[in-house]
Formats: structure tokens, C-alpha cells, sequence
């Protein structure tokens, strides 16, 4: 019986939010907050009939789908036509018409917990579906299996946690395929590169029109350099960045936060042209200022200084970052107020993603004290003002096989 589990990580952009819009440099980490799945089949005598049985708790879904509605809607070679529908980019629609078959299924009174089951749901089966096909999984007709989704991520809050959600369920399929095979229990540089790339096509259902920064981060981990729409560089190791993510508990649309900086951009060109340029500039420096940072890393157990140079040079540049994009009005008075707080305690901060709300990110020092009382004093300030706080780190590694317990 086939029993596993795997995660990817979160994301946050650290620099080049609305400038990689226009095929400016963005700087992105992975979050060591992770989503997880757990694959198992199921050889159970008492079910009447085979099932999917899919759990996805951060959405509120629950529910068995009897096995043979998915063959007969996609591997029934009279009714289902895969390399046309791949031919044509009409895999998706197929999807969705397919979940009108399972609606009565989906129990809510809460519109928006409907639209993210749909989402949700629509993601699960285009995988399962493109991936059965291309890998060659072999859904047996009379062997269930079960699928349990968990996030550590909040929902829709900028930090990457569709893209983590359509990366671990690409990479749940794929393991699969290869289990079936042999033995699997590392993902190889192609096969990352083909996890990506399906998650990628997936992230379509959820964005429109997802730039690949997000699948990247998640898949590949670390510290990656994103431009015109291409994964330029991924650093094979980062030393440990301690963050606190906080979270403003301002709901955004990214949509329209990209709007508000183009209109900008269209009736100002002169005066916004040279940001998104600064903002390009800034982007380069600090990739290479932590690629540097990164090739000195090493496993020593010395004590670091209280604020090495490199961690002066990136809070210098979060500093300057958060000026530009303020200057671009996509700022939020509470992100400003994060901002004003982490500086004035000799620490920095920005937005990440779109702003407007959602969070905002601050770079500890290596070596802080998380129970000095100088670092409690802020953090009780910044939950005073109303602010979520997390403390985390960034650099983690990418989609991965975890051990079972």
C-alpha cells in the first residue's frame, strides 16, 4: 500500500514587488511556513465502492467522490479526448464542467467558503488529471485513495499559499507515478522543473494570469532572482534569516493594487518610470549583497556580531524599498505605521506582495534575543496596535518527501 507525504514552503517577495510588473528584477524567499500533504490508498473491503477521498480543512471541504465518476469523466477514451483538450489549453473548462457533476457534494452556506472549495477542488482535479496522463499513474478502478491537505499559511494573504497548495499536490502526484514504478524518495532537478511547470499551468485557475514567482519559490526554496517573467537564479544555500511576519488584518486585492500603481505610472511616466527603476536597481543590490552573504555561509557555532555588515546593508535596502513603494501609493497607513515602529527600533521593515494591507515583513538581527525584554516591548507594541505577529525565517528548502512518523 502506498502511504506518503510531502510539503512546500510559503513564499514572501523580499524586493521588486509592482516594478517585476514590467519585467523588473523581484528578489522572492521561501517561508518556513509549509503546506502538507498526506497521500494514502486505501484498501478497505467495507466500502461499497472505490473512492477519492479528499480532506482539505483549511477550506472547510470534506468529501468522497466515488472513483468511478472520474473514470468515467476523464479516462474513458469515448468521452475524454486529453491530448486535444491539451492541444487547445481546454483542460481547465473540461475541469470545471466536471465539478458541476460533484456539486451537491460541497456542503456550505458561506459564499466565500464555496469559492474556495470550487477553487480548491478545480486545482485537485486538473493535477490529478494532466498528471495521470503525462506521468502515467495507474488509478486502479477498484483501489481508493485519500488526499489530506494542510497549511500553515493563511489563506489569500499574500504569502504564497495557493501556489505552496498547487506545488505540494503536483508533487503528491508525481511521487506517486514513481512509487508505482520503484522505489522514489528525492525529487531530481527535472522533476522539480516538471512540478513547477504543472503548478505554474495550475495557478492559472486561481490568478489568471500568475507571473511564476510563487510556484518557483515554492518548488525550488531558497532565495531565488525572478525577471521578465523568468526564474533567472535559485542560491543553493542561505544562512538562517530570522523575520517576523505581521499581519495588518487588512484584506487587498492584488488586482486592484496593480491597477492603482499602473494608472499611476500612465498619468505620471516621468516621476514613476525612474521608481520602478530605482526600485529594478535596489532588486540587484540586494540579490547580490545576499548572494555574497550566502557564499560565506557556513555551519560555525561562533558568535556573530550584533549587526554584521550585510545585515545593515539589507535592512538599508527594506528601508529604502518601502519609501519607493509608498511612493507608487501602494502603501496602507498600517504597513507605514509596522515600518515606523520597526525603524525606531533600529530594525526594517516593508511591505510584501501587492500592499494595501495584507502583511508586511521585518528582518531581525542574527543573533536577537527573542526574550530580551526590548524585543517583547515590540512585539507588544505591534499587537497593541491590532497587528498578527509571527516570527519565522526565510531560505528554507523547496517542495520535499518528508518521513512518515
Amino acid at each position: 500500500m502506498i502511504n506518503f507525504k510531502v510539503s512546500a514552503p510559503g513564499k514572501v517577495i523580499l524586493h521588486g514587488e509592482h516594478a517585476v510588473v514590467y519585467g523588473k528584477t523581484a528578489v522572492a524567499a521561501s517561508l518556513n511556513l509549509r503546506t502538507t500533504v498526506k497521500f494514502t490508498e486505501l484498501l478497505d473491503p467495507d466500502l461499497r465502492e472505490p473512492i477519492i477521498k479528499i480532506e482539505f480543512p483549511h477550506v472547510k471541504l470534506s468529501l468522497d467522490v466515488p472513483l468511478f465518476v472520474l473514470h468515467n469523466a476523464f479516462f474513458d477514451v469515448n468521452n475524454f479526448n486529453y491530448p486535444k483538450l491539451k492541444e487547445c489549453n481546454l483542460l481547465h473548462s473540461y475541469v470545471q464542467n466536471f465539478l458541476s457533476l460533484i456539486d451537491n457534494l460541497i456542503d456550505s452556506n458561506d459564499e466565500k467558503v464555496i469559492k474556495q472549495q470550487r477553487l480548491s477542488l478545480q486545482a485537485f482535479f486538473y493535477l490529478l488529471v494532466c498528471i495521470t496522463y503525462e506521468e502515467h499513474i495507474d488509478i486502479k478502478e477498484d483501489t481508493s485513495f485519500y488526499v489530506h491537505l494542510s497549511t500553515e499559511l493563511e489563506i489569500s494573504s499574500g504569502l504564497g499559499s495557493s501556489a505552496s497548495f498547487a506545488v505540494c499536490l503536483a508533487a503528491c502526484f508525481l511521487h506517486w507515478s514513481r512509487l508505482q514504478r520503484g522505489d522514489h524518495d528525492t525529487f531530481s532537478k527535472d522533476e522539480l522543473d516538471k512540478i513547477s511547470k504543472y503548478a505554474l499551468n495550475c495557478e492559472k485557475i486561481m490568478h489568471e494570469s500568475p507571473s511564476g514567482i510563487d510556484n518557483s519559490v515554492c518548488t525550488y526554496g531558497s532565495v531565488i532572482k525572478f525577471q521578465n517573467k523568468e526564474l533567472v537564479d535559485v542560491l543553493p544555500r542561505v544562512p538562517n534569516l530570522k523575520i517576523l511576519l505581521v499581519n495588518t488584518n487588512v484584506a487587498r486585492s492584488t488586482k486592484d493594487q496593480v491597477r492603482r500603481a499602473a494608472r499611476l505610472k500612465e498619468s505620471y511616466p516621468l516621476i514613476v518610470t525612474p521608481v520602478l527603476d530605482s526600485i529594478d536597481a535596489l532588486s540587484e543590490s540586494a540579490w547580490e549583497a545576499i548572494k555574497e552573504m550566502s557564499s560565506g555561509a557556513d555551519d560555525s557555532t561562533e558568535p556573530l556580531d550584533d549587526e554584521p555588515d550585510w545585515y545593515k546593508t539589507l535592512s538599508m535596502f527594506i528601508h529604502m524599498n518601502q519609501g519607493l513603494l509608498k511612493t507608487l501609493d501602494v502603501s496602507h497607513p498600517k504597513l507605514d505605521t509596522i515600518c515606523a515602529l520597526a525603524w525606531q527600533e533600529t530594525y526594517a521593515g516593508k511591505l510584501t506582495g501587492a500592499g494595501g494591507g495584507g502583511y508586511a515583513y521585518i528582518l531581525l538581527p542574527p543573533n536577537v534575543e527573542n526574550e530580551s525584554i526590548e524585543f517583547r516591548t515590540f512585539l507588544l507594541q505591534l499587537e497593541a496596535k491590532g497587528f498578527d505577529v509571527t516570527m519565522t525565517s526565510l531560505g528554507g528548502s523547496g517542495v520535499k518527501i518528508e518521513h512518515l512518523e
